[in-house]
């Protein structure tokens, strides 16, 4: 007798024979379906009468943690709260930018000079750049920049600069953070820049950004294009013993003014030669502020920021075709310097 099992399963099956003639169906057995864990979702519920608008309750749910990537250090969590309900003012870094000067309608120089001075700044000197008087810079500062740049090569950041640019009708002033960030690199104190922003913006009326915009996390190792020089490649002009660089310095005609720092340091405004200075006329009077050109005497050594960073830098917005009218001026820059300590 042949006992059969049938199945509708259509696996394999293995077929064994018995002493008695009787065949048995092995049928496999069936393997067991994983075990998933469902996750359920929280669920919060808002309270139509707690008496909040639709808006109000959207904008309490927005303050999340988001991350920011730097090239320098890991992740770094931050909170958005303190970003979104701050309110942007003339020469606050928004959207991660910050404006290279702070525009405002033309002002006399002698109106500039009062401005300043009832803000508690101190003028430094006041110089025609070009012969027809269409751009004057005023250099200035105060106590707190001086005591700020009095580290090893960062004299450059003790003053800022004033342009009025009779030519475009306009007045420009440094935007402290967006000089000090540059010339103070890592050092760079965000509470003495701000606090020197704020003044500036009570005292001077119908302040807005300029147009001439850069990255602020960019500031600290701005060139004007891959090779070129950034803040830390300086020139050293001359090596010699401090004081009797100093000396020299405030003797030479060109000098138009001297700065004593905390860290003994000294920074020297020079007037560059006539044929020198045209360069303002090629790329624009608005930032002619830049000149007198800053030049840092430091432990026995005479040292300036590279023309062809200070120049990019001070003029952020720079194309290639009007740096190449100028291309002599550099090689210019440095021969002026160099006369005044030979």
């Amino acid at each position: 007798m042949i006992k059969i099992v049938v199945s509708v399963l259509l696996v394999s099956i293995s077929f064994l024979q018995a002493e008695d003639n009787s065949i048995n169906i092995k049928i496999p057995q069936v393997p067991e379906v994983p075990k998933v864990e469902a996750i359920v979702p929280t669920v919060t519920i808002i309270d139509a009468k707690a008496g909040k608008s639709n808006e109000e309750i959207l904008k309490g749910f927005r303050r999340e943690k988001k991350v920011i990537f730097s090239d320098h250090v890991a992740p770094e969590m931050y909170e958005e709260k303190d970003a979104a309900d701050k309110v942007i003012e003339v020469g606050d870094i928004h959207n991660g930018r910050v404006a290279a000067y702070l525009h405002a309608p033309l002002i006399d120089v002698k109106s500039v000079e009062e401005i300043l001075k009832k803000a508690g700044f101190n003028i430094v000197t006041t110089y025609k750049v070009d012969k027809k008087g269409l751009a004057t810079s005023i250099v200035f500062t105060n106590a707190a920049i001086q005591a700020g740049a009095g580290k090893t090569e960062r004299g450059f950041a003790s003053t800022l600069r004033v342009t009025v640019d009779k030519k475009n009708k306009l007045t420009s002033i440094s935007n402290p953070i967006y000089l000090m960030k540059a010339f103070m690199q890592e050092e760079y104190d965000s509470a003495l820049a701000e606090a020197t922003l704020k003044t500036l913006r009570d005292n001077f009326k119908d302040l807005k950004n300029s147009d001439e915009v850069m990255k602020f996390i960019m500031l600290e190792r701005f060139q004007f294009m891959e090779g070129m020089p950034k803040y830390n490649d300086m020139i050293s002009v001359k090596k010699a013993d401090h004081k009797k660089l100093v000396a020299k310095a405030k003797k030479h005609k060109n000098t138009l003014y001297t700065q004593e720092l905390a860290n003994g340091s000294t920074l020297v405004g020079v007037k560059l030669g006539k044929r020198t200075t045209k360069f303002i006329k090629k790329i624009g009077y608005q930032n002619a502020g830049l000149l007198p050109y800053p030049v840092l005497i430091e432990n026995g050594e005479v040292k300036i920021l590279d023309p062809k960073y200070y120049i990019a830098v001070m003029y952020p917005m720079l194309k290639m075709s009007q740096f190449m009218t100028i291309s002599t001026v550099p090689g210019a820059i440095n021969k002026d310097i160099d006369k005044m300590f030979r």
